[in-house]
């Protein structure tokens, strides 16, 4: 097995536990405090960590900081708040599972924005992918006190999924050119300073008491999510395929769904175990490597 795959899923299986990890947080600190948070006790570590380096230098045109603020403003700060938002409305269980259409969505803007060959098996993942998405959606209304409010915090996660798909197509262009700690460095920072006015806002409007297991719970959170799973990712999808890499983001809704279950006491139901198996089927069929393929020119080149 390649370093790389072990990267890409030891760095998803992050992100399906820090989903649960974030729910638990969320309840307490609001959510661009905690992000801002978040963000400033990664880019503390890593900045420091980027010049210790020897070789520190790297050289970037406008098209490649565009993209690195691309992916901090879609991967680190619009996920940051659909996912966190999110998960206030509805289950661990059922964001991990929503979150495992990522392959569908990464094979569809691959095809537009790097030109990457879509054919039957990536239509049918998209279509696999809704027919999840709905079973789990007519679920969370059937058990839930709030109907309307399930519905937005899936819809919420579903923005997130999209926002993830987007931050590994922006990011592959890049990552040839920077090592994975100096992406991880710059997307924290960027994202640190995309969350300091609403924080302020945060700050000036709410009461906020913040707990000593809160804030281990935050530390934990910056460590793994920010820093653990960003750096794991850039160094595996250096050397594998965008819709490859996609495969392994089904680790997300196993690590969820299996913290939701244990920690949190939440229930599996049946439909939501369909809606896993469809949403499973979309990453098998999405990203399935055709028998031959063509090098077709990026709309990044």
């Amino acid at each position: 097995m390649k370093l790389s795959y072990i990267q890409l899923a030891v760095s998803m299986c992050l992100v399906g536990i820090n989903i649960a990890v974030g729910k638990v947080i969320s309840q307490t600190v609001p959510v661009f405090l905690f992000a801002n948070i978040r963000f400033f006790i990664a880019a503390v570590i890593l900045v420091p960590m980027v010049f210790m380096e020897k070789d520190t230098k790297f050289s970037l045109n406008r098209k490649d900081w565009m993209l690195l603020f691309l992916q901090s403003l879609f991967g680190v700060f619009l996920f940051s708040i659909f996912m966190l938002c999110g998960v206030r409305y509805t289950s661990a269980i059922s964001a991990g599972i929503i979150t495992s259409t990522t392959p569908a969505f990464i094979a569809l803007l691959a095809f537009f924005f790097l030109k990457e060959k879509f054919n039957f098996h990536n239509y049918m993942s998209i279509l696999l992918a809704v027919l999840g998405i709905t079973l789990i959606s007519i679920e969370t209304r059937g058990i839930a006190s709030s109907n309307s409010a399930n519905m937005f915090g899936n819809i919420l996660i579903l923005c997130a999924v999209i926002s993830e798909a987007l931050f590994t197509i922006f990011a592959k262009p890049v990552s040839t050119k920077l090592k994975p700690l100096q992406m991880t460095a710059i997307v924290n920072v960027f994202g640190f300073l995309l969350f300091i006015p609403f924080s302020i806002y945060s700050l000036m409007t709410t009461r906020i008491i913040i707990t000593s297991h809160i804030w281990l719970l935050m530390i934990y959170y910056s460590l793994t999510a920010s820093i653990f799973s960003f750096f794991l990712w850039f160094r595996g999808i250096a050397d594998v395929p965008a819709n490859i890499a996609g495969l392994f983001t089904v680790f997300m809704p196993v690590c969820s769904a299996f913290v939701g279950i244990v920690f949190l006491n939440e229930s599996f139901t049946t439909k939501q175990a369909v809606g896993m198996i469809f949403a499973i089927a979309a990453i098998y069929l999405g990203i399935r490597k055709p028998k031959e393929s063509t090098s077709n020119p990026s709309l990044f080149d």
